[in-house]
C-alpha cells in the first residue's frame, strides 16, 4: 500500500486493492490591503494582512477499484458537518500554514447498479486555512 498523505482520518492512498486518491489540486491565497485616498494623487495601499487560503480537489470513488463510494462520502461530510481541522499532509509536507476546514463538498453520483447501490461517485472537495488563534 502506498500512502499518499492524509487530512485527520481521510487517508490518500492507493494499493492493488483500492483507489482513494485525489486529483486537480488547486492551492491559492491572498493578501488584504486597505486603501487610503490622497487629494490630487494616487491612493496609497497598506498591506493588513493575508486572507484564508482555499484548497479545492476532486476524489474518485469507485466499488471497481475496491471502495465503497457511498462510505467515502459520508466520512467527508460528518467531518464538515462537525468542522473537523486537520493538517492536510502530502508526501512529507504539511501544506498550509497551519489546519483546514472542508467548507463545502460537491457530490457527482455517478452510477448505480440493479439494486440501488452507489458505485461510482466524483467528490470536489473545498477546504479553507483554519489560523490558530
Amino acid at each position: 500500500m502506498a500512502i499518499i498523505g492524509a487530512w485527520g482520518d481521510i487517508v490518500f492512498e492507493v494499493s492493488r486493492k483500492q483507489v482513494k486518491t485525489f486529483n486537480g489540486l488547486n492551492w491559492d491565497g491572498g493578501a488584504k490591503f486597505a486603501t487610503h485616498d490622497r487629494h490630487l494623487k494616487e491612493p496609497i495601499l497598506e498591506f493588513t494582512g493575508t486572507e484564508n487560503e482555499n484548497m479545492t480537489f476532486s476524489m474518485f470513488f469507485s466499488a471497481f477499484l475496491g471502495v465503497n463510494p457511498i462510505i467515502e462520502v459520508e466520512k467527508l461530510f460528518a467531518a464538515m458537518r462537525k468542522g473537523e481541522v486537520n493538517r492536510l499532509i502530502i508526501g512529507t509536507k504539511a501544506y498550509g500554514t497551519d489546519k483546514w476546514v472542508i467548507t463545502k463538498l460537491s457530490n457527482a453520483l455517478e452510477r448505480y447498479d440493479n439494486r440501488g447501490n452507489l458505485l461510482v461517485v466524483k467528490v470536489n472537495v473545498t477546504m479553507k486555512s483554519y489560523a490558530s488563534r
